[in-house]
């Protein structure tokens, strides 16, 4: 019978950044290339079937953000799990695009989507109601910086599948303004001409 691979440590293979570093095929520029936050969300030891025998490798899957309303994902396979992180990471910072958020804290209307098994429902929530969702999908909202959402995943919670069904339901946002120049309307939020742009506050008893 094979041996089972060994327990992979996340945090090892993700602080082994060895061989990582900027240069211009990145497409951002250095001073924001030592300001991201990386997410080592799968590692993984996959083997190829070949006619000469087995070819073991390993994959990893990485997310990057700033924070600040743009993040990127990218899978990466190599002989070690140092450098397909290092590869992922990389092909991360390359698909980095930004995503709308309201009041730059959550989304901007509910949304589903769905890809291949995994069924994604997330619903924009007030200030202060925090990131009630999977450990997946937290991790990628820490990533783009959003704070208040709740969600629900039905079908596949395969981690690979979850990553790119959020951005996959990300992307397919209306923001607002598109919609009053679309229709030829005027546009009003309701929520900062009542409350004067001023966001509450709530205080703990």
């Amino acid at each position: 019978y094979p041996k089972q691979p060994a327990k992979i440590n996340l945090e090892e293979v993700s602080n082994a950044d060895d061989g990582m570093f900027w240069s211009e095929d990145l497409l951002i520029p250095f001073e924001q290339f030592g300001k991201l936050s990386k997410k080592t969300l799968v590692v993984k030891r996959t083997t190829q079937m070949t006619s000469k025998g087995k070819i073991p490798s390993m994959y990893a899957m990485v997310v990057v953000g700033n924070g600040m309303g743009s993040a990127g994902y990218g899978e990466g396979k190599s002989f070690e799990a140092s450098k397909a992180v290092v590869m992922a990471t990389r092909q991360a910072i390359k698909s980095m695009q930004h995503f709308p958020r309201y009041d730059d804290r959550t989304i901007y209307h509910d949304i589903e989507h769905k890809f291949k098994a995994t069924k994604l429902l997330l619903w924009a929530r007030r200030p202060g109601f925090g990131c009630r969702v999977s450990p997946v999908v937290h991790e990628i909202c820490e990533c783009i910086g959003i704070q208040d959402l709740a969600g629900k995943i039905h079908g596949s919670r395969n981690p690979m599948n979850v990553i790119k069904t959020v951005f996959g339901a990300l992307q397919t946002q209306r923001v607002p303004d598109d919609l009053a120049r679309a229709r030829g309307l005027r546009l009003l939020d309701v929520y900062h001409t009542y409350y004067g742009n001023i966001k509450p506050t709530y205080v703990r008893k």
